[in-house]
């Protein structure tokens, strides 16, 4: 016979202390709050390790020479006579006691100047919250951690979208690629023919990565991956892709005035309605790259990097204020350090 298992059920709890009762006395597990909109900023991590120069005066003077090439000379008229020739002239394969040509370097006499611009916010808090409600987490750090976070975010996006400094905006014309139709491996060799003098790696947006996987997969071919950060890219001939949600979708309707599509509505997005900008770049300063520009004054702390947060003081009505901030714009040292390609996808 079946027993009626509610009836046991209810008879054994008879005398016993009920669950819900005993979470009186148990403290749960705290986490720590987490923010979705946290990404992970390749992007800066590489720029960090490798391009990031301090600034003086809060202005970055871009010095070039006014030609591009060495011009070679021979005594003998044959093809490889001479390069383009300018004020630098190098003389080869001379009789001994010839004369020799003079050189020197003409430097741009208008050079271009990047003044810094500020990010910055401020964090408020009573003074009982941080008293009272801290015995899990530090409520004063976890938002002074998300506010420098935004803050980190917005500076990468501006790193690519600033109407002044972004990369998006500074990609020489005699650089810059329309294509209609997403990336490609023909699309990306093309990139490289510009710039071909030691690229470091290609940047694009994950929905353009995805789109650029299909076109290698279409054509049989297997991308290479690479390890940077703790974390595997795929490659393009040897050049890591950074995936960022920072060079915007923007949609083809209304032409190219439409807006930007949202970044996280991917499935209501249709192939072939978005365009987005790809971009391959060498930085740092040795190799006459892309640079990211810092305040020498505020180089941060080890917990915020490039940030200085001061306090403010505290109102009449307990409320403590910190302001944070970071200045940051971005340099290309020569025309061929960047390229860009408009896609769609």
């Amino acid at each position: 016979m079946a027993k009626d298992v509610t009836g046991v059920h209810n008879e054994e709890l008879q005398g016993l202390l009920r669950v819900d009762s005993a979470k009186v006395l148990s403290v749960p597990s705290v986490s720590r709050p987490f923010w979705g909109g946290r990404s992970p900023r390749w992007i800066c991590r590489v720029l960090n390790a490798r391009a990031c120069i301090p600034v003086d005066g809060g202005v970055w003077r871009s010095n070039q020479l006014v030609e591009s090439f060495l011009p070679i000379q021979s005594t003998a008229p044959t093809t490889i006579e001479r390069l383009p020739t300018g004020n630098l002239r190098i003389n080869h394969s001379h009789l001994e006691g010839a004369k020799l040509d003079i050189s020197y370097a003409s430097y741009d006499e208008s050079p271009r100047e990047i003044a810094l611009q500020p990010i910055q916010t401020v964090v408020r808090m009573h003074t009982r919250v941080q008293d009272l409600y801290s015995d899990h987490h530090d409520q004063l750090l976890e938002q002074l951690g998300f506010a420098a976070e935004v803050v980190y975010e917005t500076k990468e996006n501006l790193i690519f979208n600033h109407p002044d400094y972004g990369l998006v905006n500074n990609v020489k014309p005699r650089l810059q690629i329309d294509h209609d139709g997403p990336p490609t491996p023909e699309l990306l060799d093309r990139m490289l023919a510009h710039v071909w003098k030691m690229p470091d790696l290609f940047v694009m947006h994950p929905e353009a990565l995805h789109a650029f996987r299909d076109e290698a997969n279409n054509r049989g071919l297997t991308l290479e991956t690479v390890t940077m950060f703790g974390a595997a890219f795929s490659c393009w001939r040897g050049i890591p892709i950074l995936p960022t949600n920072k060079l915007h979708l923007t949609s083809l309707e209304g032409g190219e005035a439409g807006g930007d599509v949202a970044q996280t509505d991917f499935a209501a997005r249709k192939p072939g309605e978005s365009r987005t900008n790809v971009l391959l770049m060498r930085v740092g300063e040795k190799k006459q790259g892309v640079l990211s520009l810092y305040a020498r004054d505020v180089p941060g702390t080890a917990t915020f990097p490039f940030i200085d947060i001061q306090f403010m003081g505290l109102s009449e009505g307990s409320i403590a204020s910190y302001l944070f901030t970071t200045y940051a714009a971005m340099a290309v040292s020569t025309p061929g350090a960047l390229a860009g390609a408009r896609v769609v996808i």
